[in-house]
């Protein structure tokens, strides 16, 4: 297995434990879930990093896109980790990409790319990012190309 994506080019990530009923019928864990793996990881960075209120703040951050590669899938017991990072940021939108990886581990399990818009929750329309988060996901910026 070989991804041009590998730990080493992260510099954030969030633990992940996996469930039982995350699995597939093949006893991996399920696209679903690593999709659901990769917003975890986006959200808790938002809230805990970033400071933002997602429930009522005056931002919202809706996801407009979304996709993965799979390349070895994990199952249960399993202890993982999301990195995540940012490939283009430019006025309201976030591309990050993120891997999915077993602690220790160079190459991801799973690679994704998601893309977020944020939007001014009064009105809905699409709002620049802060200065303060501009800078944060920045700092997420994975270097070209990837």
């Amino acid at each position: 297995m070989t991804t041009a994506l590998q730990r080493i080019h992260f510099n954030h990530s969030h633990p992940i434990l996996t469930r039982p009923h995350d699995h597939d019928l093949h006893g991996h864990v399920s696209g679903a879930s690593v999709h659901a793996y990769f917003e975890t990881a986006l959200q808790a960075f938002l809230l805990q990093e970033a400071e933002l209120d997602l429930r009522e703040g005056p931002l919202a951050a809706f996801v407009v896109s979304s996709s993965a590669d799979f390349f070895a899938l994990p199952g249960f017991p399993d202890v993982l980790e999301v990195a995540l990072g940012v490939s283009r940021l430019a006025g309201s939108t976030v591309e990050y990409r993120l891997g999915l990886f077993r602690p220790g581990e160079p190459e991801p399990c799973a690679v994704g790319r998601v893309v977020q818009v944020f939007v001014e929750r009064a009105s809905g329309r699409p709002a620049s990012l802060p200065e303060a988060l501009q800078q944060l996901l920045a700092g997420l910026q994975l270097p070209e190309p990837l």
